[in-house]
């Protein structure tokens, strides 16, 4: 069964919320550099990371790229994966690895089928994989933005990723809905989906858009 995970949590209601429509994970997107309603502090963070029970991955979502202040958050925050989405490299992931004993999720940015990191996504991911990556994201970037831009991924280019990575987990982000995540999981397959902009209205979660959405990935 594909997992879920739902960024966007603000306020001790949206964490309920999550939890009792059966997500996977919950991304706190926490001083990242993007504009963006939902931008925790690190204090913000840590206290909704509080109120996520057992058993519900707690995922902290950064675009910071130093390392010692990834450290930092991690630390204070105590989540259970980092979703690196800034642009580090693999040797900076490789440290992050060998200082932090956590989950590593990188975030690899693409606009169509041209990806900012590189010209190889399957050699570029294996190359993250290699430094500790333990799952791929894939993510569609734009002016001023590294997610949450409302615009879909190539679904040919993430199968691609999806059969020449496995078993390493891909997590598929970028435009998904109610309206066309159901395609998307029957086309690519990823291991989970990260959704944001899908499931909010006005800068917040929409309960109604959550619902549905979770609705659509269960029943396929």
């Amino acid at each position: 069964m594909t997992k879920v995970m739902i960024c966007g949590s603000r306020r001790a209601e949206d964490i309920q919320l999550l939890v009792e429509a059966g997500v996977d994970g919950i991304g706190l997107i926490t001083e990242v550099w993007q504009k963006i309603a939902c931008n925790l502090s690190r204090e913000q963070a840590r206290k909704l990371r509080q109120a996520i029970p057992p058993l519900i991955s707690t995922v902290l979502i950064l675009t910071e790229e130093r390392m010692d202040e990834i450290c930092r958050l991690t630390e204070h925050i105590s989540p259970d994966a980092v979703q690196l989405h800034g642009f580090n490299a693999p040797e900076e992931v490789a440290g992050i690895k060998e200082k932090l004993k956590v989950k590593i999720v990188k975030t690899l940015h693409f606009q169509g089928e041209s990806m900012a990191e590189g010209n190889d996504p399957v050699a570029c991911a294996r190359q993250y994989i290699a430094a500790g990556a333990d799952a791929i994201l894939v993510d569609s970037y734009g002016k001023d933005k590294v997610g949450a831009t409302g615009e879909t991924m190539s679904l040919s280019l993430s199968r691609t990723l999806r059969d020449a990575l496995y078993p390493v987990p891909l997590i598929m982000a970028g435009g998904l809905d109610s309206e066309n995540v159901s395609h998307v999981l029957n086309q690519v397959k990823p291991y989970a989906v990260d959704v944001f902009s899908g499931v909010t209205t006005g800068g917040y979660l929409d309960s109604d858009k959550v619902r549905e959405f979770m609705k659509r990935v269960r029943t396929g």
